[in-house]
């Protein structure tokens, strides 16, 4: 099919995310884009990682130019809290590539981390610390560079940061600036059928020739794009694209939000990390915007009533801000969707966003799967003018549910690998996760996944392609086997550093540079400091 006009069905910040990059990256597209009047979107922020910076490079957005316009602050890492056990503390998930202390690769970093804790039952450094030192430290004291000084071993400021932003102005920010200026035209009203072309009768192979509109309005499309949230009204309503859910692996399935405004000390509140603090049935995350703190309390209602979690919520936010910070709080409930449609791409019909699919929001996946579909999809419709084969939306549909079953099976690993117990939630976490099967119609094993990841367990190694896998398995306590224990022959293969006085020259050398590294970080300005010199011209609020 050569595909020459897009229309859009549905606003908020996929559909606008979707307008702006086609807009902007596919010149010959005409394209419209429908929104709803009668469709408020949640607004309660939203978290990125670093794959976002891509998605920014190529709309060429600086952060000058956008960030102050969305309530945006800076991501350096996500923090998880009891997760590992109840009452058990905090450990990172910072953004940045490892350093390699034995210049034999960076495969064997967690490998020589765990020799050096069992040799030093006082070595009490978190595997952040020993491998992405400088942005964990960052993290840690809450500061902010750009390192054009160069003083930080491998920290890549357009690379190594990713961001808090308010997702419906980001939205909006693209629509002004981006997609109605490069001629993206905009339709405010409802849809209400849609017109197949003679021939098709089953329903998930039909493909629309026009779709109309509650005012009366017939808009005609080579490509309909499904920007209609957990509604799916394109792909999954007319298309029948079947909902496949990831429940047997994930059990949040709703969450309580609320808008927080900061209290006397904005600095020490605005963090520049992510913080997912685990309670009994669930967690609650932590996004600090410029103007105000997003959170929420993610949670199973297979486990505890809506009423019940609302309390578990304020009683946390209670602790954490104050009783009268909380009083006047009137949180909003949220019902999560996670899992996909078996196909994103039908014909003529494609799902982006919510309308594809989504995983619950523990490691930031929502905007992540969004722009990286949104990216894949840029590619096919350049890659021959418009010109796209079934087989291009098949090998569309194969790399989009690869990754969001991949996302998936990372989210559910952080309550697989748990030590916690204590409650019916998390013994559902721990003992009745179905971590270990394929979602992928539920019949076979992902095995080059578990691979990887017993290899990791096994002896320490780091495969590239596991990215934060031992990050969050250092964190949950899941310490590999050393190879003091095991055979000369496995010493051999994984080429293990066998010497106490190897291992005691990395250690010093790790120390040495984090005595240093803390020292300069402390003296660094504050993640808030930085914001208010950088980006937000010295104002002090933002609204």
């Amino acid at each position: 099919m050569l595909i020459e006009s897009v229309c859009i069905v549905g606003g908020g910040s996929s559909g606008w995310m979707t307008a702006a990059a086609l807009s902007k990256l596919c010149p010959h597209l005409q394209i419209a884009l429908i929104e709803s009047p009668n469709i408020k979107t949640v607004g309660v922020g939203e978290s990125t990682l670093g794959h976002f910076n891509k998605f920014l490079r190529l709309l060429e957005l600086k952060d000058e130019d956008w960030m102050s316009a969305c309530n945006a602050t800076y991501k350096n890492s996500i923090r998880f809290t009891n997760f590992a056990k109840k009452d058990s503390g905090s450990f990172e998930y910072p953004f940045q590539r490892g350093f390699d202390y034995t210049d034999k690769g960076d495969f064997l970093q967690l490998n020589v981390y765990n020799e050096i804790k069992l040799r030093d039952p006082e070595f009490n450094y978190q595997f952040a610390e020993f491998y992405a030192t400088s942005n964990t430290l960052l993290a840690k004291y809450s500061k902010q560079t750009n390192n054009s000084d160069n003083k930080l071993r491998l920290f890549d400021f357009e690379e190594d940061t990713a961001y808090h932003l308010d997702a419906e102005l980001f939205g909006q920010y693209l629509k002004e600036k981006i997609a109605i200026p490069n001629g993206v035209l905009h339709i405010v009203d409802d849809v209400v059928g849609q017109v197949k072309p003679e021939g098709y009768y089953h329903k998930e192979h039909g493909e629309f020739n026009e779709i109309f509109t509650e005012k009366g309005l017939s808009i005609q499309a080579d490509l309909f794009i499904d920007c209609t949230g957990f509604k799916s009204k394109l792909l999954e309503g007319s298309c029948g694209s079947q909902f496949v859910s990831f429940n047997n692996i994930l059990a949040n399935d709703t969450a309580w939000a609320v808008r927080l405004p900061y209290g006397e000390n904005r600095e020490e509140e605005m963090q520049n990390v992510t913080d997912c603090t685990a309670l009994n049935n669930g967690w609650v995350w932590n996004i600090p915007l410029w103007n105000r703190i997003g959170t929420g309390y993610v949670f199973s209602s297979r486990f505890i009533l809506p009423e019940d979690a609302k309390k578990e919520f304020l009683d946390h936010l209670a602790v954490r801000y104050g009783k009268e910070r909380i009083q006047d709080l009137e949180p909003f409930m949220i019902n999560i969707k996670h899992g996909k449609r078996r196909r994103a791409w039908i014909n003529n019909v494609v799902g982006i966003g919510l309308s594809y699919g989504f995983v619950e929001p523990l490691e930031s996946t929502g905007l992540l799967t969004t722009h990286e579909n949104i990216i894949r999809l840029v590619e096919v419709l350049n890659r021959r003018n418009g010109f796209v084969s079934r087989s291009e939306k098949e090998a569309y549909n194969y790399a989009v549910d690869k990754e969001l079953t991949g996302f998936a099976k990372f989210v559910s690993m952080h309550y697989a690998f748990s030590q916690r117990t204590d409650t019916p939630y998390w013994r559902w976490c721990t003992e009745i996760n179905e971590y270990d099967m394929d979602m992928i119609d539920g019949v076979i094993r992902d095995q080059r996944t578990y691979a990887r990841i017993a290899d990791c367990l096994d002896q320490g190694i780091i495969d590239p392609e596991l990215g934060g896998i031992p990050y969050i398995l250092s964190g949950l306590g899941v310490e590999c086997i050393s190879t003091t224990a095991v055979s000369d022959m496995r010493k051999q293969r994984v080429g293990a550093i066998q010497t106490d006085d190897d291992l005691n020259l990395i250690k010093n050398k790790f120390k040495d540079y984090f005595n240093e590294t803390t020292e300069y970080i402390k003296s660094l300005p504050s993640h808030y400091q930085y914001l208010k010199e950088n980006i937000y011209n010295g104002v002090d609020e933002y609204a």
